[in-house]
Formats: structure tokens, C-alpha cells, sequence
């Protein structure tokens, strides 16, 4: 592998003016409607933590869950959790009507929840829209085996999923898909090249960093197990039932693995498990006490949880799935393998047979971060982009 397709993507683009850096008068009023799905919620809590007092801004922040546990809507007897779930959604998505009309707005909500109320930002009430997204309807239902146990919708569902979609898109200023491969799906369904523009999500690299001192693994401490980390909330589509497949067998000795997830995991030699929230000082430390980070994924978009670890100077290995190798550099800041427990296994042997590469590794996993995974920087680059729509809009009328 040469080098990591995308990464030119983060330079400011020619169709983003220079007066994206230049204060404004009057704050822009800005409406951010995150997703409080998976990565999304982390990527939404971070973007706004970089860029929530940027003084050019007048910020509104919202979550958009599609679920409220206890709440009103949810109680309501007989009728079905769907339908629920688009009520809760639809309530969540109202400061869209809100008025004054925000200058902006920038959402990582999903288009099924988008279509609710495309026409709020569309038509009359026109105002720079920009999409954040992680992935495409057509990538969703390649995925859908491992993210909702159900084979790719097809007929009248996948036509009527396809009609939300592009009602929602015909309203959209600007796309900013957090990848190359995500960006590929919308350009292979005809968006043009000036409405793309690749930002990939980014964590805080001075919070998420190695400790100052770090008891390296290497020929010096041969009897030391090599310490594993798997993040992820979605145990099985993120590959943790292979994982544990490899612990089971004899190289598991040789290795010691914590895992964070939401679920329940079998009780199995030398694993560890942890219910831990995102941004935590608790999950930060066990990045920072771990060798490696394991991350063999079934299916996956963009791994967030894979960023942090590069920038708390681990080597990884992740599965070569979506945009891993937009992050990855296969060799140099960690591995891409198959999803498979014998590629697994075989990666995990390979490592042990060569401790004393790790720490190098880890230190371009961790250069890697800074340079193109900063959450600042990459931010910063969210609310420019914002501003100088807005000042399009104005300009052109």
C-alpha cells in the first residue's frame, strides 16, 4: 500500500473561498442536528467541544436519537415501535422550523429522519445545508447483514428508502462525507464533485496521547503478555466474537485483551471486560496501558475508536473494511487484515514474533493522528465551511 487515499481531500478545496477565515460582524446562527447513532454521537460531542464558542458562530446544538426511554411518545400502548421511533425523530428534527431561520444548518442525521421535514430547508425556506455523513443508502444495504441481521432491501422498500434519500439530497448544499469511500458512493449516484467535500472526523490529540512514561513491550520483557484493546459497542459486527475465538485457543496465553462494549460478553481466560462511556478518563488510561488495539470488523464505515488509539501512539489492527485503509497505512501505523480468526491469528503471531517493531509503529500511528485526524484542525475546517456558505448565499442572493 502507497501512502493513504483521501488525505489531499483536507487542504481547503478551490470552490471554498478565502473568507471562510474571516471574522464576521454578526454571528452566523447555526443549527447542528446530530445523529445519536453510534460514531455519530462521539463525532457530534466532539464537533461541537472544537467548535461550540468559535465567535463567528451563534451555535444551536440537537440531538436527534429517534428514541427517548420513559418518554411520552414511547408509551403510547399499541403502537409500533417504528412508527414511535419516526414520531420521536420527528419531534427531535422540529427546531428546523425554528424561527429566525438559522443561516445555516449542518446535520449528521440520517436521511430516513431528514426526509421528515426535507422541505423545511429546501424551497422558500432555502439556507446552506450540509450533509455529514459516514456512508450512503446503497452502502447501508451492502452492510445490512452485519448491522441489522437482515439480507439488502430490494423492490418497493429499497424504492421508497431511494425516494427519501434523494429528497433529502436535492436540498443539500454540500456534502461532507467523512471519506473517499463514502464520497465514491455519492459521486456513483451523480453528485456533483463541487457539492463533495471529504472531512474526516477527528478526536483531540492532545487529550488522546500516550502517557509521558510508557513501560514499552519489547525483548526486555519477554514474559510480559502482549496487551490487547477492543472498542466497540457493537460486539459481534465489530469482530469481538472472533477475537474471542483467538483467546480461546493456545496463543490466547500469550495475551492479555480488555474490551469495551455495551454488551454481554462470554467470560473467557484472560479477558477483560469494561462498560465504559466515550471521551472518559477511564477508556482513555486503557488505550494508554495497551500494546495494540484490535479492531476486526465485519463491516464498518469509519472507526473513530480506531483513531484514538493511533493518536494514544498504538499500532493497530483493523479489518479492511470502508475507509480503514483511509486511515491505516498498512505496515506503517498498524495492519489491515481480513475479518477472519485465522488472518487474526495469524497478524497476532506475526507481532509476537517482532515486539521490538512495535513502538516505532506506534509512534507513526500516533504521527498519523496529528497530522490528519486532528479534531481541532479538522473542525475548525467544518466551521469555515459554514461560514463561507453562508456568505455565498448572501453574496449570490
Amino acid at each position: 500500500m502507497t501512502g493513504v487515499p483521501g488525505r489531499s481531500a483536507l487542504s481547503t478545496p478551490a470552490h471554498i473561498s478565502g473568507s471562510a477565515r474571516t471574522a464576521v460582524a454578526t454571528p452566523l446562527r447555526a443549527l447542528f442536528l446530530g445523529s445519536g447513532y453510534a460514531g455519530h454521537s462521539t463525532r457530534f460531542e466532539n464537533l461541537r467541544g472544537h467548535i461550540g464558542d468559535d465567535p463567528r458562530l451563534d451555535s444551536s446544538w440537537r440531538l436527534v436519537t429517534g428514541w427517548r426511554h420513559g418518554g411520552i411518545v414511547e408509551r403510547i400502548p399499541g403502537l409500533p415501535r417504528g412508527v414511535k421511533g419516526r414520531a420521536r425523530a420527528a419531534s427531535e428534527l422540529l427546531p428546523l422550523l425554528s424561527w429566525p431561520r438559522p443561516d445555516v444548518i449542518w446535520s449528521s442525521a440520517g436521511s430516513t429522519d431528514l426526509a421528515l421535514l426535507a422541505w423545511s430547508f429546501g424551497g422558500p425556506f432555502d439556507r446552506p445545508f450540509v450533509l455529514d455523513l459516514d456512508w450512503t443508502l446503497d452502502q447501508r444495504e451492502e452492510f445490512a447483514p452485519w448491522y441489522y441481521g437482515r439480507p439488502p432491501r430490494t423492490g418497493l422498500f429499497a424504492r421508497m428508502n431511494r425516494a427519501r434519500e434523494s429528497a433529502v439530497w436535492r436540498n443539500v448544499t454540500m456534502f461532507t462525507p467523512w471519506s473517499e469511500w463514502a464520497a465514491d458512493a455519492l459521486r456513483r449516484r451523480g453528485v456533483e464533485e463541487s457539492r463533495i467535500h471529504v472531512l474526516p472526523p477527528g478526536v483531540d490529540v492532545e487529550y488522546w496521547k500516550p502517557e509521558a512514561e510508557r513501560n514499552a513491550l519489547d525483548e526486555a520483557s519477554p514474559d510480559r503478555p502482549l496487551r490487547l484493546l477492543f472498542v466497540g459497542g457493537d460486539f459481534r459486527r465489530k469482530g469481538g466474537e472472533l477475537l474471542l475465538e483467538v483467546m480461546r485457543s493456545p496463543l490466547g496465553e500469550r495475551l492479555q485483551l480488555d474490551i469495551v462494549t455495551r454488551e454481554e460478553v462470554p467470560s473467557t481466560p484472560n479477558v477483560t471486560v469494561h462498560r465504559l462511556n466515550p471521551n472518559t478518563p477511564e477508556l482513555r488510561a486503557l488505550y494508554q496501558r495497551a500494546d495494540l488495539f484490535i479492531l476486526p470488523s465485519l463491516a464498518e464505515c469509519f472507526g473513530i475508536a480506531t483513531i484514538e488509539a493511533m493518536a494514544t501512539g498504538l499500532p493497530v489492527v483493523v479489518s479492511d473494511r470502508g475507509a480503514s485503509r483511509e486511515i491505516v497505512e498498512h505496515g506503517r501505523s498498524g495492519w489491515l487484515i481480513e475479518p477472519t480468526a485465522q488472518d487474526l491469528a495469524d497478524r497476532l503471531s506475526a507481532i509476537l514474533s517482532n515486539l521490538s517493531g512495535l513502538q516505532g509503529m506506534g509512534a507513526q500511528a500516533r504521527a498519523t493522528a496529528v497530522a490528519h485526524f486532528n479534531g481541532v484542525t479538522n473542525d475548525a475546517r467544518v466551521a469555515d465551511l459554514l461560514c463561507d456558505l453562508s456568505t455565498r448565499k448572501l453574496t449570490n442572493g
